[in-house]
């Protein structure tokens, strides 16, 4: 049996450890509702659980590990055994998330590992990039190099949240995302050189010296009209067949006069 992938319930009677498993049997492998299966956890051992539904469609499918899912009429399309080959999905309970291996897992935890090697130039929970308070960075008169502001400009994606926030200083205004850029060493908020033009939000010294140096100006000198952003991505994915992509061509960016 190999785990695919691993989604959590709607349900909160196993304080979030309900797990749909989606997974893929061999040829001759066999699954039942009651049996059990073993799990192969992240740091390599295993967890013997029992298979409480296999396939299921509808809410009401889950008033074997719910009690608010009682409430709610079943498929009746669920599976008392499931032979391999193919793929099908299972429930089971008392299973950590983000222990469970999978693909995913692997790449998600390399990905949080090299993000923990950088530097955030916007740490601020008002735009949700960290926990540092935005108004403490406000200072009256800052200002940087033009090449700090060209810099902050560049349009290499690093992280993208689909979501909707409220702007800092313009309470009236909503912004999308946070959409964040990288140069590989440091990354930062979309919005963030408009935070330090209108709001006079500073930046970290270390960063202003980074970009002033020769590695920098290399970086910089690389990046080019064509070089990818989160507008060009947004684009090429709503050109992918079978692909609904409900954002905004711009990703929501506005103009520094109306931010």
């Amino acid at each position: 049996m190999e785990i695919l992938s691993v989604t959590g319930s709607p349900y909160e009677d196993h304080e979030g450890e309900v797990l749909n498993l989606h997974i893929r049997l061999d040829e001759g492998e066999v699954l039942t509702e009651g049996g059990t299966v073993q799990i192969r956890m992240m740091d390599d051992s295993f967890l013997e659980r029992e298979v409480k539904i296999i396939n299921p469609q509808l809410a009401g499918d889950y008033a074997a590990v719910s009690q608010e899912a009682k409430q709610w009429k079943p498929s009746g399309r669920t599976l008392k055994e499931f032979k391999g080959p193919g793929t099908c999905d299972i429930v089971v309970t008392h299973v950590p998330y983000h222990e469970v291996r999978t693909d995913q897992e692997i790449s998600d935890r390399a990905f949080l590992a090299e993000m923990e090697k950088m530097v955030c130039v916007s740490p601020f929970k008002e735009i949700l990039c960290g926990g540092e308070s935005i108004y403490d960075y406000v200072q009256e008169g800052y200002q940087v190099p033009d090449r700090v502001i060209a810099y902050l400009k560049t349009t290499a994606p690093y992280i993208m949240s689909p979501g909707i926030y409220q702007h800092p200083f313009r309470p009236e205004k909503n912004l999308a995302g946070p959409y964040l850029y990288t140069d590989g060493h440091y990354y930062w908020d979309r919005d963030t050189w408009k935070y330090v033009l209108k709001y006079h939000v500073t930046l970290p010294q270390d960063f202003i010296d980074h970009v002033m140096s020769e590695q920098g100006a290399a970086f910089l000198e690389a990046q080019t009209p064509e070089s990818d952003s989160w507008t060009g991505r947004i684009k090429d994915w709503k050109k992918q067949s079978g692909t609904l992509c409900l954002l905004p061509d711009d990703a929501g960016d506005l103009d520094l006069e109306d931010f």
